[in-house]
């Protein structure tokens, strides 16, 4: 069974801007659409399939270590040595030569130790081990190491040392030199998104200057004479913006920097120079509000005013139908609709594949798949 996502009935802007006044400014009543004008549906795969013609446009730059995590990288990153860089014991135990104890009960005798940090200088010779801890260089002349929990000290013909309990195997808990990276070996590749992990293998192979991408300069922009501040009280038919300030929100947690500009009335000139104004400072426009079919939904004829190429209008998925993405000059237009449940859908659906292939992010898609549902869905009389 198809299962389709809809959001609760609501009041159609239409209806809602009963008034057109902002201020002492009072707009133009605009002309009534055509619905022989309506552009195609297309599916979200189609929709999604879309955005892979979105290539990087933020400029590669340099950023200190300290301040890389969520930037995606610029080039591939090497290692500057090999990792681990000598042959590192993986437990706290002794390390010592595997044919001295070929049978369980072997005893070998104590030469000193070998903390992480301070390796033994001397070579393990015949019936001879080295205390070691996890970490530490294993010395010269041993080719295991014997966890703590397999061994017993005692104290044989005057010297300190320790009793096997089982065989031991060569190149028992040793990792070898250069056996986890090799030097000169890409250890993060071009288009990685730097998370905290990856900042630790940055760190363990000396990069502290970082090439990356610069964040992706987004613009919100909600759209609607019924917006008021989040910090107004509205009146009737008004809406506070909080739709801007989660979107914002969203769009910087994506990694981008994030500009909300202030809310557009309904008026087509107005909205033609705030969207050309945004397009000349930012490489993504997101707009919210003004995408349906309503009379003063006017995003999409001020983008075709302007001269954008819409890419799409209308995709079939609820909630979230009349999402827009067109290219202006070379900026990218996500139109959102107004519904907060279908403009945040669709700022997740549609903006974060966007965002990060804009930012040159390689490898970062939805995975599409169909489940079944435990008991029938039926849409609401409210909506279609």
């Amino acid at each position: 069974m198809a299962v389709k996502l809809r959001t609760a009935s609501q009041t159609s802007k239409t209806d809602v801007c009963q008034r057109w006044l902002c201020g002492d400014t009072m707009t133009a009543k605009p002309e009534p659409k055509d619905p022989r004008s309506l552009p195609p549906w297309i599916s979200v795969a189609d929709a999604l399939s879309a955005l892979e013609a979105a290539s990087p446009s933020a400029a590669p730059i340099r950023v200190p270590l300290s301040d890389a995590c969520g930037y995606v990288l610029a080039s591939d990153l090497r290692a500057d040595a090999d990792q681990p860089a000598f042959d590192r014991s993986m437990m706290d135990g002794i390390a010592l030569r595997s044919i001295d104890c070929a049978s369980p009960d072997a005893w070998v005798q104590e030469l000193g130790q070998a903390p992480a940090g301070t390796p033994f200088t001397a070579q393990v010779g015949q019936q001879q081990c080295v205390r070691v801890m996890t970490g530490g260089v294993v010395p010269e002349g041993a080719d295991a190491v014997v966890p703590v929990e397999n061994i017993e000290r005692s104290i044989r013909n005057g010297g300190t040392g320790y009793t096997v309990s089982h065989a031991v195997v060569a190149g028992r808990h040793i990792a070898k030199r250069g056996s986890e990276v090799a030097d000169g070996a890409v250890v993060l590749r071009r288009g990685q998104r730097l998370t905290a992990a990856r900042i630790g293998v940055l760190g363990s192979f000396g990069h502290v200057d970082v090439p990356v991408y610069a964040r992706l300069r987004v613009s919100v922009i909600p759209t609607g004479s019924e917006i008021v501040s989040v910090t107004a009280r509205p009146g009737l038919g008004q809406v506070r913006n909080s739709n801007a300030w989660a979107l914002r929100a969203h769009f910087t947690q994506l990694g981008a920097e994030v500009s909300l500009r202030e809310s557009v009335i309904d008026d087509q000139d107005v909205l033609d120079q705030v969207l050309s104004s945004a397009a000349a400072q930012s490489e993504l426009l997101v707009t919210c509000g003004g995408v349906s079919m309503g009379d003063y939904d006017l995003v999409a004829g001020s983008l075709r005013r302007l001269g954008a190429q819409i890419v799409f209008h209308r995709v079939a998925l609820k909630p979230g139908k009349p999402v827009l993405l067109a290219r202006l000059g070379s900026s990218w237009v996500l139109g959102l609709p107004g519904n907060p449940v279908s403009a945040m859908t669709c700022a997740e659906l549609f903006g974060r594949p966007l965002v990060s292939r804009l930012n040159g992010e390689i490898g970062a898609r939805w995975v599409q798949s169909s489940v079944p549902v435990a008991t029938p869905m039926r849409s609401t009389k409210a909506r279609a």
